[in-house]
């Protein structure tokens, strides 16, 4: 009987053994621990992205008359539309290099049929305006002496850093008084073409 009693105890001792090291091993495994609280914070990125764009805006005008006799002094700008949400540079070219007499040509009679003028530039941008040193009509051919005439977009004055998204450029053009030891003009319509082109800077 006793016996018996001794080896029901032993018996229940080993089980109760194999129940504690099954168990330290579950807890082991399990990571138990002290009871860790739930982060109160998350970061998320917003990424997003929005194309350059450069170019007039609508409304530029298709021309303009000088507002007084090619004889006389004049000076007049005329602003131009711009929507550059990035960098940009404008350049303009002249296409015949003076004012010139459209409805006559050089006759040999003395008079004169073309008459040279200034142009200069301001772009009105976001960091101030940038402006340019005047150039002679006959130095804006593409490529010319000027460093604003150039046919290429991106190229020309270039903005700095600034942009203009509903601001102008403003060209500026003027000519002297036709000087008592020129020729006069021959009567007729004179006339000039400025092409102007914006981009990107390239």
């Amino acid at each position: 009987m006793f016996d018996r009693l001794w080896r029901l105890s032993h018996a229940a001792l080993r089980v109760r053994s194999a129940l504690l090291l099954a168990l330290s091993w579950a807890l082991l495994l399990s990571g138990a621990g002290p009871a860790r609280a739930a982060t109160d914070s998350v970061a998320i990125d917003v990424v997003a992205r929005i194309k350059e764009r450069c170019g007039f805006a609508s409304g530029a005008p298709a021309g303009i008359t000088a507002p007084r006799d090619l004889e006389s002094a004049a000076n007049f700008s005329l602003a131009v539309g711009l929507d550059c949400n990035t960098p940009y540079a404008l350049g303009v070219t002249s296409q015949r290099g003076a004012l010139t007499n459209v409805d006559a040509a050089d006759d040999g009679s003395g008079f004169s049929f073309s008459k040279r003028y200034r142009v200069s530039l301001a772009l009105n941008t976001d960091r101030g305006i940038v402006r340019s040193a005047p150039c002679i009509s006959d130095e804006m051919a593409d490529g010319g002496r000027c460093a604003f005439a150039t046919l290429m977009p991106g190229r020309g004055l270039r903005s700095g850093a600034g942009i203009s998204v509903g601001r102008n450029a403003v060209i500026s053009i003027d000519w002297a008084a036709q000087a008592s030891a020129q020729p006069h003009l021959a009567a007729g319509h004179y006339k000039d073409t400025l092409i102007l082109v914006v981009g990107p800077r390239a």
